[in-house]
């Protein structure tokens, strides 16, 4: 196997397990910024970034392109207005991924501007320092790539996916119970659709979109 796929697979690696772990992490500072002990409490807030490795949703991303993190304990009963406190707390992950997504892409951007050159030709005609360039651009991109698929995938209102605390936001108390009742059938046919390949074209087709317009604006 060329040197190049086993950079590309670490890269890989590396780019879900840290923006699983900013993703998370950004929900437990904004909980605990509301006056939620949770996070502390089962020790959370920590710079440990296997602490939020979960490794189904690891497998997932890593094999799929979507996947999550072990999701951060959240308890909104503490929050002075449970529902507008949730909403704070299950969008803000996913605004700072697209602001990262965004970031990222920057940068990347820039190094290959800087190392243009250092980008053409195989592992085996360059040396250890272009490789060593040519595996940090492709990790930029990767995380840019990663914090983009997961603000989109964040957004299917189905657990563990921020989008369905954001839905029961919006949801009458009775209505958010029933919703509840039956999140495990969704998850199931949710799964089910995944895994046959009928979700992730549309997915990607999101996620291509909405990059297209954020990087064509920086």
């Amino acid at each position: 196997m060329n040197n190049m796929v086993y950079l590309y697979y670490i890269a890989q690696i590396l780019s879900l397990l840290l923006c699983f772990y900013v993703f998370e992490i950004t929900k437990s500072v904004v909980s605990t910024l509301q006056g939620d002990p949770t996070p502390k409490q089962h020790k959370m807030l920590t710079l440990n970034i296997f602490r939020y490795f979960e490794p189904i949703g690891f497998l997932l991303g890593f094999f799929f392109g979507y996947g999550w993190g072990q999701p951060a304990p959240i308890a909104p009963r503490y929050y002075k207005d449970r529902k507008s406190g949730a909403f704070i707390t299950y969008t803000a992950p996913i605004i700072v991924s697209v602001i990262l997504a965004v970031v990222f892409d920057i940068i990347g951007k820039l190094m290959f501007k800087g190392f243009g050159q250092a980008f053409f030709g195989t592992a085996e005609s360059v040396g250890f320092g272009t490789m060593g360039i040519i595996f940090l651009y492709s990790l930029i991109r990767q995380i840019s790539e990663t914090f983009l698929k997961l603000a989109v995938f964040n957004l299917i209102p189905i657990p563990p996916m921020c989008g369905s605390e954001i839905l029961k936001c919006f949801l009458s108390p009775n209505a958010a119970f029933k919703y509840g009742q039956n999140t495990a059938i969704l998850q199931m046919v949710f799964l089910m659709l995944w895994f046959f390949g009928m979700i992730t074209p549309y997915l990607d087709m999101a996620v291509n979109a909405l990059g297209n317009v954020l990087f064509a604006l920086f």
